[in-house]
């Protein structure tokens, strides 16, 4: 079972503030993709997720905006 994105691209955008964006297979149908956007910000002690988006790609080209996630996991240190 494959496990982590498809693609990733990250980027510095500022002295402490980074831009990634992945690329992840759908769940319900495999050759759709998810698209994620975060911008995150190390504030000296840890990591912090200043804006997020995630949009649904599917195999015919059509996006919509998913709705922001729920459960937070534990920013990584």
């Amino acid at each position: 079972m494959e496990r982590g994105p498809k693609a990733k691209f990250s980027k510095k955008v500022a002295e402490n503030d980074f831009l990634s964006i992945s690329v992840w297979k759908g769940k319900t149908h495999p050759e759709d993709e998810i698209i994620r956007i975060q911008l995150r910000r190390w504030d000296g002690v840890q990591w912090k997720t200043e804006y997020e988006m995630s949009l649904y790609r599917t195999q015919s080209g059509q996006y919509a905006e998913l709705k922001p996630r729920t459960n937070t996991k534990t920013e990584k240190q």
